[in-house]
């Protein structure tokens, strides 16, 4: 509940400070609030954790100043008129969505790898800080990675004392992506029916769905990256402090995903450009980018180039280099608008046919890492092109702008290299969300009058069907395992892999018996916390000696089980993924551990997997 009354007074300044700009747009205004409401409350929990009195006191003393601030603020601000139309009844199916998701969310634990490796862990280990520190045990993957998304989690966790709501994040990203896609059809083609249809569209797109309830940040940076297009297209056409708003959501962009920088170097010399013969107002952006950089998130960058020695890459125990975003992939230029196009069209939810293998690749559809884009994307793509040429506002500055962008950064994330090939490009669709609004705006933004009501309908229809499809199927969060949850209250059980070590090493120790961790990549690490988030957790140093265990931590849970999924030597392409898949071989500093316990009489097996490389152990207590 905080966590709304937070946002609400956020919003309540933010639309004080938007209110002198000209916008007519009501989706279009919304946006430009929600944008600044949320560097208001990133900027102000950026303040508080770098000077580490991130506290629910230093909260709840932040509510109150806004509770003041937002009663001088309401005296002005102007009401906007809404023009009422029974076309908005349309989204009562995505408003009963919404409040399944919250009402799953309260059920059910946090489910994702990703929620149990490093989004959670992090922003538990934040709350129990008082504040953003730099955890150098944590593996190089994870631990230069910016973190806004876990700042906005870590409130969560401050306010409530668990990560029971924390998918609630997810929801308020959800209708932000929304409304942004909205926002931008309405820039484009005025208050239509389009719009509506778009939003709607975007609600339904199947990867929307799955993240709409999911701990991911990709619904986040796609937002903000589509918000900063909008914004900078308002921009050339009108002039005026958008542009510092499009400053604004590209900061709080790259500070929730690297890759949002690339968007921010697309548009740099564009606005350069533009601004050739102003030396001042160049003056005046710089500063505003310096200081929004710094305070929305960039904090990260800075910590990673005092203790790595570079903004983002880190260095392995051996104080070796490690690539976090390797590059050069150049076939994936070809192949990735290829998967986003083609994926929604297959027929098999766990693999994916590839003109260029004989063999299909790895894939799974109902899955929040994987999944499409949707056929209603794809079949938008694809007229995309011919709608830009019958356009007779085709030639608009904003329009070419805007989608030249977007097309630019776009292609430039393309040539990422994860291994195995292909992992990074059946991944795109999550990765490629802030296209959609491009997409949507020069084909489904054009549609009005009846046959825009038509389309509405169909778009309604699909979202039902789609929505019920992926609460039923979804991979993390299926509605067979919601169903269960509301039968067991309070379960920690996570269905698709109950028997990780932090999970088993949760059930067997006590509330307050700490844990040691010996986590690499993909380790799940939240489990371990305890319900109340209160169990202390230990990590053990990596290394190639004795493994230092504190003499008070009474289990050890062992979870090395990445380098078995993905890790053989010779899985180099997703169509091996029947061969190689599940079949690595852990390195020797993964199983150091193991292997030093098992030979210690002091400690007792509770769990050993040496296929997946997971195992606890118990502390063994002298006899009296």
């Amino acid at each position: 509940m905080m966590l709304f009354v937070t946002a609400a007074l956020f919003v309540v300044c933010a639309t004080a400070l938007v209110r002198r700009m000209r916008i007519d747009g009501l989706l279009e205004r919304a946006l430009y609030v929600a944008v600044v409401a949320l560097a208001l409350w990133l900027g102000s929990t950026w303040i508080l954790a770098l000077a580490h009195i991130l506290t629910k006191t230093a909260l709840i003393v932040r509510i109150v100043v806004l509770l003041v601030i937002a009663v001088v603020a309401l005296r002005r601000v102007r009401r906007m008129p809404v023009e009422p139309s029974l076309h908005w009844i349309a989204f009562l199916p995505v408003a009963i969505w919404i409040a399944y998701v919250l009402w799953r969310g309260a059920v059910l634990p946090p489910v994702s790898h990703d929620a149990l490796s490093y989004h959670l862990p992090k922003a538990t280990l934040f709350s129990q800080q008082n504040g953003f520190v730099y955890f150098p045990f944590l593996n190089p993957a994870i631990r230069t990675l910016p973190v806004n998304y876990e700042m906005l989690l870590t409130e969560m966790i401050l306010w409530s004392g668990t990560d029971e709501l924390t998918e609630w994040i997810s929801v308020l990203m959800y209708l932000l992506f929304v409304v942004t896609t909205g926002a931008l059809v309405e820039r484009w083609w005025g208050r239509t029916a389009g719009s509506l249809i778009a939003m709607m569209c975007a609600a339904g797109i199947p990867v929307v769905v799955l993240h709409s309830g999911a701990h991911k940040n990709d619904m986040m940076v796609a937002t903000l990256m589509a918000a900063a297009l909008v914004a900078i297209g308002k921009w050339i056409t009108d002039g005026g402090p958008s542009l510092y708003v499009a400053v604004i959501a590209v900061a709080l962009a790259v500070g929730t995903k690297p890759q949002a920088a690339i968007l921010g170097v697309v548009l740099a010399p564009m606005i350069l450009w533009r601004l050739r013969r102003d030396a001042g107002a160049i003056m005046k952006l710089v500063a505003v980018s310096i200081v929004a950089f710094f305070l929305l998130g960039g904090a990260v960058y800075v910590a990673n180039f005092l203790h790595e020695g570079s903004i983002l890459n880190a260095k392995d125990v051996d104080r070796e280099n490690v690539e976090i975003v390797p590059y050069g992939d150049w076939s994936t230029l070809w192949q990735g608008p290829y998967v986003l196009l083609a994926a929604p069209f297959s027929l098999d939810r766990y693999a994916l046919k590839v003109p260029w293998e004989a063999q299909p690749w790895f894939w799974r559809r109902y899955e929040i890492y994987f999944s499409e884009l949707g056929i209603v994307f794809s079949i938008a793509a694809l007229l995309s092109p011919f709608a830009f040429a019958w356009s007779r506002t085709g030639s608009s500055l904003e329009r070419r702008v805007v989608t030249i962008a977007a097309l630019m950064t776009f292609a430039v994330m393309l040539p990422v290299g994860f291994k195995p090939h292909g992992l990074y490009t059946i991944s795109l669709p999550r990765y490629a969300l802030f296209i959609v609004p491009v997409v949507f705006g020069w084909t489904i933004g054009a549609l009005n009058g009846r046959r825009g009501d038509i389309a509405l309908a169909i778009a309604v229809v699909l979202f039902c069907a789609t929505a019920i499809v992926y609460a039923k199927n979804d991979a993390f969060a299926p509605f067979a395992y919601f169903q269960w949850a509301r039968q067991n209250p309070d379960t920690r059980v996570v269905l698709f892999d109950p028997n990780r070590a932090a999970s088993v090493a949760d059930r067997a120790a006590g509330p307050r018996e700490k844990i040691a961790i010996d986590a690499g990549f993909g380790t799940w690490i939240q489990p371990a916390f305890g319900a109340d988030l209160h169990r202390p957790v230990e990590f053990i140093p990596p290394g190639d000696g004795p493994p230092q265990i504190d003499d008070d931590a009474q289990y050890v849970a062992v979870d090395r089980a990445y380098a078995v999924v993905w890790g053989h030597p010779d899985f180099r392409d997703l169509s091996q993924a029947r061969k190689y898949l599940l079949r690595g071989t852990p390195s020797r500093r993964d199983v150091r551990v193991i292997e030093a316990l098992l030979r210690d009489s002091r400690w007792e097996v509770v769990l050993y997997n040496p296929r997946m490389v997971q195992a606890v152990f118990h502390r063994r207590h002298a006899r009296l």
